[in-house]
């Protein structure tokens, strides 16, 4: 059912993405210690610059192939079935972790960091108790993680109206929150924050703001857009988060008038933008009154921050003024960003699980949808299932952090195949070209070839950049080099198992798959 929205379509595509507050409380600080000289700002607008022929790319096949499965649908239409399952596991893969990694996310750097910042300002223990336990004691963590998981699958099963309630619901409040955070940076002084700082920092035997930069080694740091060594990982790790902006091609089955390539463009370039600018303006709004050389060194191990709290943006934001009321709301709001984020990792999965058993390579009990709420309720149950026993296996193994980068090349590798897809359409498929909303020419050229081209380009150099800097995916050991070739051979090679295996036991029982790839699936 076309049940879907521009506006659900735009939020879904803002918080698989980057979602703002949870992104900049961690995700961009992360470039500023492991490649020193990041020029956040200047990365975010390059990742915006580069990711534009990659949504166009996105949207016109969307537009011309409204179908469930997205990338699925086109590549098996258009280059072949194997290589589809390709680039759908490859980002199915990323839907599933991402989902597994916001749901521990909840726990461990949402719900835990809140609480001990709560009673860190407010002098309340049991909160920084209970804070501590939900990063440190596996199975709080655990709890907190699975409760998230069951939460999501009950509001999918509910329907695609339901399910866009809660999540634009959810981002709302989370949004509200952070564009707070906006405020109190603007309009704050920096004496307030340090006298503020300095104070909750000395409870704890900790040092003054000039002695956290001074421990660090910090006072010359700047960031430096031209150096390549750090602009280049930090472009990467930026764009690791910035480049699932065409996630809504998940959902065309779903979506209102999702044949207009104008309403595409719109709602994978409104969540871009959405999403570049206001990364570039809270970065920018924290470096200004705190200082980079400040938020360096406090991502800086160093016994000259005590705070139990971990410093996080929403956290120092707080600092600013230090009363009750705005921290409550700063915190409180910064927990509802792990529910729309979990949602829009997993619908992807579903709707390929879905698309899948639709063309007879899954039992068919999957592609089965409840006739009340319209939810494919055996898809949805299948894949929180997955999520669930991949956040069981997060919290008791180490190696969950690496997967996290590895989610990169996946997604790299899927646009890649699709890349190639778009640039085949007009010729191996002219019937569905020729009168599609993808039948587009820039002076005379295919527009297809154009994006298409520059999209494998630039996901090809995203692979490079990985295997030229150890810390982005290799645990920063260069003789794991081998991990990121191993990594993208394994996904090929379940690709190939999804589609071989089925279509063999398909056709001893006498039925040749091969022919529904000649043509779309029915609206």
């Amino acid at each position: 059912m076309r049940e879907a929205s521009a506006v659900d379509a735009t939020i879904f595509n803002a918080v698989i993405s980057a979602p703002i507050g949870s992104t900049i409380a961690y995700s961009i600080f992360f470039t500023l210690v492991a490649f020193p000289g990041a020029d956040v700002a200047g990365v975010l607008g390059i990742t915006l610059i580069i990711n534009i022929p990659v949504l166009i790319m996105f949207a016109l096949l969307a537009a011309s192939m409204p179908r469930v499965g997205g990338d699925y649908v086109w590549v098996s239409r258009v280059l072949s079935p194997p290589l589809a399952l390709i680039s759908n596991v490859a980002m199915i893969f990323g839907g599933l972790f991402g989902a597994a990694f916001f749901a521990k996310f909840f726990a461990l750097f949402a719900l835990g960091p809140a609480l001990v910042a709560l009673g860190t300002l407010t002098s309340n223990h049991t909160f920084v108790s209970w804070g501590t336990s939900f990063q440190t004691d596996k199975t709080w963590i655990l709890i907190a993680s699975l409760a998230m998981v069951l939460l999501q699958t009950l509001i999918l099963i509910r329907g695609t109206k339901a399910t866009f309630r809660w999540q634009n619901g959810a981002f709302i409040i989370a949004m509200a929150g952070t564009l707070l955070a906006f405020v109190v940076l603007a309009i704050g002084s920096k004496t307030g924050f340090i006298a503020h700082f300095d104070s909750v920092n000395a409870k704890f035997g900790g040092g003054t703001y000039e002695a956290v930069i001074a421990k660090a080694h910090a006072q010359g740091a700047a960031p430096h857009l031209s150096d390549l060594n750090a602009t280049l990982p930090t472009l990467f790790s930026i764009q690791g988060f910035m480049m699932w902006n065409f996630w809504s091609v998940y959902m065309s089955g779903e979506l209102k008038s999702a044949s207009n390539r104008r309403r595409q463009l719109s709602i994978m370039f409104g969540a871009l933008i959405w999403d570049c600018a206001l990364l570039i303006l809270g970065s920018e709004l924290l470096f200004q009154l705190l200082g980079y050389n400040f938020i360096y060194a406090l991502n800086t191990p160093s016994p000259a921050y005590a705070i139990p709290a971990i410093p996080f943006f929403q956290f120092l934001a707080a600092l600013v003024y230090n009363t009750p009321v705005l921290t409550v709301l700063l915190l409180g709001s910064f927990l509802f960003w792990s529910l729309p984020s979990m949602i829009a990792n997993t619908y992807m999965p579903i709707r390929s699980f879905f698309a899948w058993s639709f063309d007879r390579l899954m039992p068919e009990r999957l592609a089965s949808v409840n006739e009340r709420t319209h939810s494919p309720i055996p898809a949805i149950l299948v894949a929180n299932g997955i999520i669930a026993a991949v956040v069981i296996w997060s919290v008791y193994s180490s190696a969950f952090q690496l997967v996290l980068g590895l989610i990169v090349l996946a997604g790299a590798l899927a646009v890649i195949i699709v890349g190639a897809a778009a640039i085949a359409l007009p010729r191996r498929r002219p019937d569905l070209y020729q009168a599609s909303p993808a039948n587009v020419n820039l002076l005379g050229v295919p527009v297809l070839y154009i994006v298409g081209g520059l999209s494998i380009v630039e996901f090809l150099v995203m692979i490079y950049i990985s295997l030229k800097y150890p810390a982005l995916v290799m645990s920063g050991d260069s003789s794991h080099i081998w991990w990121i070739p191993t990594f993208l051979a394994s996904l090929i090679v379940i690709g190939l198992i999804i589609y071989y295996l089925p279509r063999y036991l398909r056709m001893r029982q006498g039925v040749n798959i091969d022919f529904v790839y000649k043509e779309l699936p029915p609206e």
